[in-house]
């Protein structure tokens, strides 16, 4: 093929994200990269170097995703390799192995296939995810589903409702359940769908007069991934009325559906009576971002992932840094975690906290050294609870009273500063790091029971840090 052959669906998806996108991050990652090879199926681009191709692989899969989707070129795959920016000879593709459509305005015809699982997210495994206090419950929910799914019809789970706030983990889950289940049970037919996606694909069918099979396609399918049903909204009337016609349809010919949303059933406003009912029908769990220790043990099993290999190793205090400065979400945690890497790797330096400072001022603007002391932290909890700073913090007593305050100070200390244990309990009347480490894991335990108590304490992350 010709040059030009591959810069066409280069150009549209280049179009869309950089319409999508930030400004800065599309020049930065997306502009410097160019089409060198298509065959009809396959576009490879190419980067201008590793870390480019790295970053683009583990941060824009989402964003890959629904561009592919959104320019009607359902059946592209995409594929970048680091290099120095030559451009080969193109290869000319056989007519029949074509199966991207050359021109994306014209109507969407619903193919006869659905993609089992999107590109971009081969680490998404249940295996690799990294499980604390603040996602327990939802990966046992997930790994329920993959052992029990022949065993029973899963009914009580049926669907299962995977809510929190963005880059928490919900579609790691969620395709790791799709794996899982593919691992397992080969023969099964699965179909992974974004919302948006979906309303993009209706559209066209709806002007092909194709609504028919597109809802026969998905309802044919023994397990149904929904991810982001919360960009559904009031207007998209009929898109609504197929998506339950197919939930409904699935749910009573025994088949299981797993939806991901950005906040409970209960706070979706934009979404149909019946549909909402159907939502809350099976198990509803939710992610919530990880503690401290979990955002550590992240990092870490992040380093072991075969596309690190040949970095330089991360030291523990820059680690800590990291964890304590990426505390929202697991893709702020990755991102900061990659932008450390490659600043060291521009650098021609080791990775050390100063290279992580530094990166933690490039990606946010703002000053490392500002940083949460332990004394403002026993400050602010005092005065929630109104007891003294003494009472805190030299007082010895069992009361609940007093006992509970300082497990939380304790707690925030840990998330909020790169203290140690040691370091905490000296503020706590020299206490043993023991009975620190204790504390801490006596406050989340409680925050994974009592919703208030967790409402709470995420309200003191949040002030305070």
């Amino acid at each position: 093929m010709t040059l030009q052959d591959a810069q066409h669906p280069w150009g549209l998806l280049c179009k869309y994200l950089a319409h999508k996108m930030q400004d800065r991050v599309y020049r930065d990652w997306i502009a410097p990269c160019i089409p060198i090879d298509y065959d009809g199926n396959t576009l490879k681009i190419q980067t201008p170097d590793r870390s480019t191709k790295l970053w683009i692989e583990q941060q824009m899969a989402d964003e890959l995703y629904d561009a592919i989707v959104h320019v009607d070129l359902p059946d592209l795959k995409l594929i970048f390799v680091a290099g120095d920016n030559k451009r080969p000879e193109m290869k000319m593709a056989s007519p029949k192995s074509t199966k991207v459509k050359a021109n994306a305005d014209g109507p969407v015809v619903v193919s006869s296939e659905v993609s089992l699982l999107p590109q971009g997210f081969e680490s998404y495994t249940l295996e690799n995810f990294v499980v604390g206090p603040s996602c327990s419950m939802a990966f046992n929910a997930a790994q329920g589903v993959v052992e029990n799914y022949a065993h029973s019809n899963l009914s009580n789970m049926n669907p299962l409702f995977i809510y929190g706030g963005s880059g928490l983990g919900k579609t790691h889950l969620m395709i790791g359940i799709g794996k899982g289940l593919l691992v397992r049970h080969p023969e099964i037919q699965l179909a992974y769908l974004k919302a948006e996606s979906f309303v993009h694909e209706m559209t066209g069918a709806i002007r092909a007069n194709t609504t028919e099979p597109l809802r026969q396609k998905y309802q044919s399918k023994n397990v149904l991934l929904f991810d982001d049903i919360q960009t559904l909204h009031q207007n998209m009337v009929r898109t609504q009325e197929e998506i339950f016609y197919i939930l409904e349809y699935m749910i009573n010919h025994g088949k299981h559906i797993v939806i991901t949303c950005d906040r409970p059933p209960d706070r979706l406003e934009g979404l149909h009576d019946r549909l909402l009912t159907r939502c809350k029908a099976g198990l509803t769990v939710d992610v919530y971002p990880p503690d401290f220790d979990t955002r550590v043990a992240i990092l870490k099993k992040k380093l072991e992932d075969a596309s690190f290999e040949g970095y330089p190793p991360v030291p523990d205090d820059a680690l800590y840094f990291i964890a304590s400065k990426a505390k929202s979400s697991v893709r702020d945690l990755q991102g900061l975690l990659k932008r450390t890497l490659f600043q060291a790797s521009f650098l021609g330096v080791d990775v050390s906290l100063n290279v992580a400072q530094e990166a933690y001022r490039g990606t946010t603007g703002e000053e490392p050294s500002a940083s949460v002391s332990l004394e403002k932290i026993c400050k602010v909890v005092a005065d929630h609870y109104k007891l003294s700073f003494s009472d805190l913090t030299k007082k010895k007593s069992r009361r609940l009273e007093v006992l509970l305050p300082r497990q939380v100070a304790m707690y925030l200390a840990r998330e909020l500063t790169t203290a140690s244990y040691a370091e905490i309990g000296r503020i706590f009347n020299n206490m043993h790091h023991s009975t620190v480490m204790n504390a801490i894991e006596s406050v989340k335990n409680r925050m994974q029971k009592d919703s208030v108590f967790h409402r709470e304490v995420q309200g003191f992350l949040n002030s305070i840090g």
